[in-house]
């Protein structure tokens, strides 16, 4: 097998696994055989059951005051989404995915995910296709002058999670958003006295500003920091760690940890102080790219860091 098919084949396995690790266990999958808890037949008409029958208004007045979508049939859910503002400006809040069946929330979701993942494929040989046919000076800048690039715009934006926390905190999925899909925990986040939005908003932006300055000293002064050269494997046929190696795929990682609140942009449009609603779809459809532009730099990055 030629060199290009065997990175291609590493990237492949890479993104695949790297994915994989982050969403699957954070979405809550669930199986849907788990038996109801039915009443019994001795118990089918408590006297509360018979007094909630006997006030029908009530019950219809409550249910519209707080509507839930219909329980998924994909997945199980344990909390309902709480209110969204959206921009209704620039899109009809009820041709939203967000407005629709629980069932189309997930598929719509798992569907935009795969479409990211193959987009980030079709990046990576373009990448690779570049660095082939133009000049080693020309391509040279890739893996130079656009880490530090990338890593001083994660600073910046690492640091504006705390400066503009209403901002970034409003990227943040609601738990239980896409029909119950998104099940991601937020452990320890009650004794810190956080929100759900300000756990995964705080915490994205310290790790932002972690690996984006790591990334931008192991590119800049390679010598630096330490774990900058790590063999792994037989000594015949090692597989080397350079500098740039853990920081670009933790860049790696940490942009695949935020693609759900992208995605989230899209399928439910809210409103985010201080930043003006992008173009629906069109403004939504380019970030997408940009999201798949970005996860096949780090990619690369770190292929390109274990030559």
């Amino acid at each position: 097998m030629t060199l290009p098919l065997l990175r291609m084949r590493f990237a492949i396995q890479f993104s695949a696994i790297v994915l994989t690790a982050t969403f699957a266990p954070a979405f809550g999958f669930q199986s849907t055989t788990t038996p109801l808890s039915l009443p019994s037949a001795a118990n089918r008409f408590r006297p509360q059951q018979q007094q909630q029958l006997q006030k029908p208004k009530q019950l219809s007045q409550s249910w519209l005051s707080s509507p839930q979508l219909p329980p998924s049939r994909l997945f199980a859910s344990s909390s309902s989404t709480p209110p969204i503002k959206t921009n209704d400006e620039v899109k009809d809040p009820t041709t939203l995915i967000s407005a629709q069946d629980s069932t189309t929330q997930q598929l719509s979701f798992l569907a935009i995910g795969s479409g990211i993942f193959l987009g980030s494929i079709a990046f990576l040989n373009l990448y690779d296709t570049l660095e082939v046919i133009l000049p080693p000076s020309i391509f040279a800048p890739f893996y130079t002058i656009l880490p530090c690039v990338l890593s001083g715009a994660f600073i910046a934006a690492g640091i504006a999670h705390f400066a503009l926390e209403d901002t970034f905190t409003a990227f943040v999925p609601p738990k239980g958003s896409w029909g119950g899909l998104w099940q991601v925990p937020s452990p320890g986040s009650n004794q810190l006295g956080l929100t759900y939005e300000q756990y995964h908003s705080f915490w994205s932006g310290i790790a932002e500003v972690f690996v984006g300055s790591w990334l931008l000293i192991a590119t800049l002064l390679p010598g630096v920091l330490p774990l900058t050269l790590i063999t792994y494997g037989s000594c015949e046929d090692p597989l080397i760690f350079s500098a740039t190696t853990i920081p670009a795929a933790g860049m790696y990682f940490l942009t695949a940890c935020v693609t759900p609140a992208n995605i989230y942009m899209y399928t439910h449009n809210p409103l985010v102080p201080r930043i003006p609603a992008l173009p629906y779809p069109v403004g939504h459809a380019a970030r997408g790219v940009l999201q798949c532009a970005l996860l096949a730099v780090f990619c690369k990055l770190t292929i390109h860091s274990l030559q």
